[in-house]
């Protein structure tokens, strides 16, 4: 504000009055001419005969002009001042527009020196903030670190400790080779996390351990006879990197997989489907660590309230496609927030903000630094219920047939299918006298090839529960089947399947060698198409030249 004073306003404007002594004395005037010019009127009206005289016509006049003049006078004065009011008025109007106007542009200098302050804020931060992410980083490691240590200690004293019984008693063939094998993996896998806790740049520290073991593939490659005398093993299996992640999710032994078969596991927390891969360049236990977190994560989420399912809600599957290594990680559970996906794989970003339990952040940057330093390819699906429609066919050993389109819709999140009433329920059930044959069950969904599932053997006693055998991961639907004496009830059900998809693509190292000066030759030939397309829109723009 000013330092001026400002003047406080009047109440109001000063008003003009009504001419009021005028107009009465006109009256008067105009009354008493008509008395003096119409005798019968005062006759009429019982006035005395010598009231409307004509003599005092011009007294009255003249006391008619005095108050025209005195109402002239009074009329003249109240504008003058309600001029006055008003003109101080728009003087105090002006006087608060022009305050704040001062205020306007004090609010303006301010902001600016606040941009200015922001801005010299943030240079000096900006040079501590790689300090902050590295110590940031060094720190979350360290906890890692010193979980899976705590493990492989326990694990490396079993196995000294059966080594060393064993030796007291001369009796070397009481040694564990599993155990002892464990123990060799743990410390590896403790060694591998520590010398990533000392890399300033996962990715990059990954990249540069690929290169070293692509050159030593290579040499393999061209010198069979000389493989034996590599400094180290370049190559792994991919399906049993897995395998080892998923024992240590497990917190349990598990039988040592056969890397040209396909490994399977199921049972009511896991669907486990691992199909021999080509094997990939680097450090197995780096794969371990990514594949760890993700399942560590998978388990977290599945075990939220309110997600719980029938069928395994944790599934895990390797294939190969495009000579790249797949691994897709499904967990039944909330969708990631589109809000979150740019922060998803920073470092101290956590999704797990249950009341009990805060994540520290790191197993998802893991994730995304060791995929980056292999190359490949992190995807995360929002997986939703589809609504869709089935053809049901029921054989019967009767010979009866019966077929039936089931629909199902999805409402607040929860599958349910048409009746014959035309009502939304949980199921469709069918009861029958006769026992089961077989039972097809076919999709057709928009814009979808229809695909047609056949089941067969129902046994004659005891409940049954059958899974859709198209999405074993995460079924679709599954029949019930109730045999009895009285009657035979088949349900189908719709299946709530919503949940997150994390899908990792990473070459391998067949790919990597066959595919690099494929790679190169593209690059190059792109980048000559594009020279010439640039020289050619030059010749067409400027043909002079």
């Amino acid at each position: 504000m000013n330092d001026e004073t400002v003047a406080a306003p009047r109440n109001r404007v000063q008003e003009i009055s009504f001419p009021w002594f005028t107009a009465v004395g006109s009256l008067v005037l105009v009354g008493w001419l008509l008395l003096v010019f119409s005798p019968g009127l005062a006759a009429f009206y019982g006035l005395p005969e010598h009231w409307p005289t004509d003599r005092l016509v011009w007294p009255l006049a003249g006391l008619v002009m005095l108050l025209v003049l005195l109402d002239l006078r009074r009329y003249h004065r109240q504008r003058s001042r309600q001029q006055a009011d008003l003109q101080h008025l728009r003087e105090q109007i002006d006087e608060l527009w022009q305050s704040r106007k001062q205020l306007q542009r004090k609010a303006h200098t301010y902001s600016g020196h606040a941009d200015k302050l922001k801005l010299f804020i943030s240079d000096r931060l900006l040079e501590y903030i790689e300090y902050d992410e590295k110590f940031l980083h060094f720190k979350s490691i360290a906890a890692e670190v010193r979980h899976n240590g705590v493990i492989s200690f326990d694990k490396v004293q079993g196995a000294l400790q059966q080594a060393a019984a064993s030796t007291e008693r001369d009796d070397t063939a009481a040694l564990n080779p599993g155990q002892v094998r464990e123990a060799l993996d743990a410390m590896r896998y403790l060694w591998d996390l520590l010398d990533l806790s000392t890399a300033d740049n996962l990715s990059l520290h990954i990249g540069n351990l690929l290169c070293e073991c692509e050159e030593q593939y290579y040499q393999r490659m061209l010198n069979n006879e000389e493989a034996a005398l590599l400094p180290w093993e370049p190559v792994y299996s991919p399906l049993r990197a897995a395998w080892r992640a998923l024992a240590l999710v497990r917190h349990e032994p598990l039988p040592e997989p056969d890397t040209e078969q396909d490994y399977i596991l199921e049972d009511n927390h896991w669907h486990v489907r691992l199909a021999p891969a080509d094997e990939l360049l680097g450090t197995e236990n780096h794969l371990v660590l990514m594949l760890e977190n993700l399942l560590r994560n998978a388990q977290f989420f599945s075990r939220k309230r309110g997600y719980a399912s029938p069928f395994a809600p944790v599934s895990m599957t390797l294939s190969q496609q495009q000579g790249q290594a797949c691994f897709r990680i499904y967990n039944r559970g909330p969708h990631v927030r589109e809000e979150d996906r740019s922060s998803l794989f920073q470092l101290g970003f956590s999704t797990r903000r249950a009341r009990e339990h805060h994540g520290r952040g790191l197993g998802l940057y893991f994730v995304s630094e060791i995929v980056k330093g292999y190359e490949g390819r992190v995807l995360v699906h929002n997986i939703s219920t589809p609504e869709s429609r089935y053809a049901v066919r029921i054989e019967l050993e009767s010979g009866e047939v019966i077929t039936e389109l089931v629909d199902v819709t999805v409402r607040e999140h929860k599958p349910l299918c048409r009746d014959t009433q035309g009502e939304w329920t949980d199921a469709r059930e069918w009861s029958f006298g006769a026992r089961l044959r077989s039972v097809e069950v076919t999709t057709a969904g928009s814009g979808a090839s229809e695909t047609t599932q056949r089941l067969e053997d129902f046994g004659g006693r005891g409940r049954e529960t059958r899974f859709d055998p198209g999405h074993p991961e995460r079924p679709l639907w599954r029949l019930l089947w109730q045999p009895g004496r009285n009657g035979h009830r088949l349900r189908f059900e719709p299946l709530d399947i919503t949940g997150v998809e994390f899908e990792i693509r990473l070459p391998t190292a067949r790919q990597r060698l066959d595919n690099s000066e494929l790679e190169l030759d593209d690059e190059l030939d792109a980048e000559v198409e594009r020279i010439d397309e640039d020289f050619r829109s030059r010749i067409r723009h400027d043909p002079d030249e």
